[in-house]
C-alpha cells in the first residue's frame, strides 16, 4: 500500500510540475545565452566572429522568449544582439515584441538606441524622452547628443505637471 501511495503522489507531483520543466529549461538558456552576450560586449576585440555569434545568442534567446511567456527578457536579448550587430530593424521587431509584454524604461532606452542607428532623430527622442520620463535615472544612459535636449523637454513636462497643464505622458515612438 504504501509503494502504491508514493507511486500516485510521484505521478501527481509529475503532473503538477510538468508545465514548469520548459521554463526552468528556458530560464537556464536566457542566462548562458545573457552570460555570452555580455562576454562579447565586454571583450570585443577578444572575440572573433562577434557578429554570426550574436546572431546565435539571438536564436537562443528567442527559443528562451517562446517558453517564457509574459516575460520581456528573451526579447529584449534579442533586440540587444540585433542592436549591436548593426540590425536597427530587426533590434526595433524585437523590442516592439518586448513592449507587446511589458513596458519598461529600458526597452524605450535601446528602442531608441535602435531609432538612432537608424537615423530617425525625432523617433529616437521620443523614445529616449518616454524612457527618462518612466525612470529619471536613465538620463545618464541617453547618448550625449541627445541628452541635453531629453533633460530640457523632462523639465518642461515635470513644470506643466506640477502645474496641472500636462495633458498626457511622452508618447510612445515604438
Amino acid at each position: 500500500m504504501r509503494v502504491a501511495r508514493a507511486i500516485g503522489l510521484g505521478a501527481v507531483l509529475a503532473f503538477l510540475f510538468r508545465p514548469e520543466v520548459p521554463r526552468y529549461r528556458a530560464e537556464r538558456r536566457l542566462g548562458a545565452a545573457s552570460a555570452a552576450f555580455e562576454y562579447v560586449i565586454d571583450r570585443p576585440t577578444e572575440v572573433q566572429g562577434a557578429p554570426a555569434i550574436l546572431d546565435r545568442i539571438t536564436d537562443a534567446a528567442l527559443a528562451a522568449a517562446s517558453d517564457l511567456p509574459g516575460d520581456t527578457r528573451g526579447w529584449t536579448l534579442a533586440g540587444s544582439c540585433q542592436l549591436v550587430n548593426g540590425n536597427a530593424d530587426r533590434a526595433l521587431d524585437y523590442y516592439r515584441e518586448a513592449l507587446a509584454i511589458e513596458e519598461r524604461a529600458e526597452i524605450h532606452l535601446n528602442v531608441g538606441r535602435a531609432h538612432s542607428l537608424a537615423e530617425k532623430r525625432f523617433a529616437a527622442e521620443a523614445s529616449f524622452l518616454r524612457a527618462v520620463w518612466i525612470s529619471p535615472a536613465l538620463l545618464r544612459a541617453v547618448p550625449k547628443e541627445f541628452a541635453g535636449s531629453i533633460e530640457a523637454e523632462l523639465h518642461r513636462m515635470e513644470k506643466e505637471l506640477a502645474a496641472g497643464r500636462l495633458a498626457a505622458p511622452p508618447a510612445r515612438a515604438d
